[in-house]
């Protein structure tokens, strides 16, 4: 490893110094037997990093259960020049829907939740509708709950800023709006669905939904670094999210409280975690092998169709992926799937990509927009792959 390269990795140089040696050689793992070094991967982070104009990239990979990989290229603050780390945390965005799902899906396995019960049966002050809406249809995008529409914030957003206390009264923001459209006909994104998780899990486990989630799913997969972004906290190693203003250089992604999405939207990680997190699921820490199998199951119809309100039939194009719960399966070049998740927040864009029948986990952060973070996760993933 030259000078060079060490003021760019992470706070293990010793590791990185090890890999790089071991990937040198022809007992190391993926790697080298496909021909690439442990440099490699940093120049293509920071011609990807170069590419895109992105101030920091961060990404971790695991082969085989084990964390191979763990680095950041630029900046994770740009005030400061704080140096971009395989720790550095950012708002995970809707990664946090999968981080999230395993709680709930633990419940499930324990036969606290039914996936088919409707909503009343844990949260009985959710508001009846025209169809019946179930755990399913939440995790599966089909419920008819719109997703944000621009204005529930209010005047300059002013209602972002605001903390809540308790989830129900979080969901005031929206709850009582109409169904977008007839729950189980099409599919359409919605964040305000899937953090009905939050109000799930708590009624049926009867605990504060961030403590359930870090004493059941977090720490048994050894996150330490993972928690719900409360702008109050003090956080160590954590980054900052960027936007491009008319001129073209970057300012300050608007702040905000994300105590009405946690289980949507509001948890703050770092690429580690990320993989340890799928690890963790991969190894049998955090759900048995058939709850795992119906998590990553496809849900839906070949072929279901987004929800497009200007086209005649109310459906627009099927979607690009199938959709399990909360995951969505992606497919390939090579025609492998692999469930996976995107997310963006404040600025920051993540990627957690999960190649279980394979051994290969990588996770991606970067702190700026827009980034397509699933085309160059998968592309990492590759260097990996068989």
């Amino acid at each position: 490893m030259t000078i060079a390269s060490r003021t760019r990795t992470s706070a293990v140089p010793l590791l990185s110094l090890l890999l790089s040696l071991c990937f040198q050689s022809q007992a190391a793992a993926p790697l080298a037997a496909q021909g690439y070094a442990y440099e490699g991967l940093l120049d293509y982070m920071e011609q990807i990093r170069n590419d895109n104009d992105l101030p920091g990239l961060s990404v971790a990979v695991a082969v085989d259960g084990e964390i191979v990989f763990s680095e950041g290229v630029g900046y994770a603050e740009l005030q400061n020049h704080t140096p971009a780390t395989g720790r550095t945390v950012h708002n995970v965005g809707s990664v946090s829907k999968v981080l999230a799902v395993v709680g709930l899906m633990q419940l499930v396995e324990q036969g606290k939740v039914a996936l088919d019960a409707t909503l009343q049966t844990y949260m009985p002050w959710y508001p009846e509708r025209e169809f019946p809406i179930t755990v399913r249809h939440i995790l599966t995008h089909t419920s008819g709950i719109r997703h944000y529409n621009g204005v529930e914030f209010g005047p300059h957003d002013l209602l972002s800023f605001r903390h809540y206390d308790t989830f129900e009264e979080a969901t005031e923001l929206w709850r009582d709006d109409p169904l977008a459209y007839e729950t189980g006909s099409g599919w359409m994104y919605s964040s305000h669905a899937h953090n009905l998780q939050h109000g799930i899990v708590e009624a049926a486990s009867e605990m504060d939904y961030e403590e359930y989630l870090k004493r059941y799913v977090w720490e048994p997969a050894g996150m330490f670094a993972t928690q719900f972004d409360v702008p109050s906290r003090v956080v160590q190693n954590r980054g900052h999210g960027y936007m491009r203003g008319e001129s073209g250089r970057f300012i300050n992604a608007p702040p905000e409280d994300p105590s009405y999405k946690y289980a949507g939207g509001g948890i703050i990680s770092n690429v580690e975690d990320l993989v340890r997190f799928a690890l963790a699921i991969n190894d049998g820490r955090l759900l048995a092998p058939e709850t795992v199998a119906e998590m990553h199951r496809p849900q839906l119809e070949p072929g279901i169709r987004q929800i497009d309100p200007s086209s005649p039939d109310g459906l627009g194009q099927p979607i690009a992926h199938e959709q399990a719960l909360a995951w969505f399966i992606r497919t390939d070049q090579a025609g492998r799937r692999y469930p996976s998740h995107t997310g963006t927040v404040k600025g920051t864009r993540s990627f957690l990509a999960n190649f279980d029948d394979y051994g290969v986990v990588v996770a991606l952060q970067t702190n700026a927009l827009p980034f397509d973070s699933a085309r160059y996760g998968e592309a990492i993933a590759q260097m990996f792959l068989p």
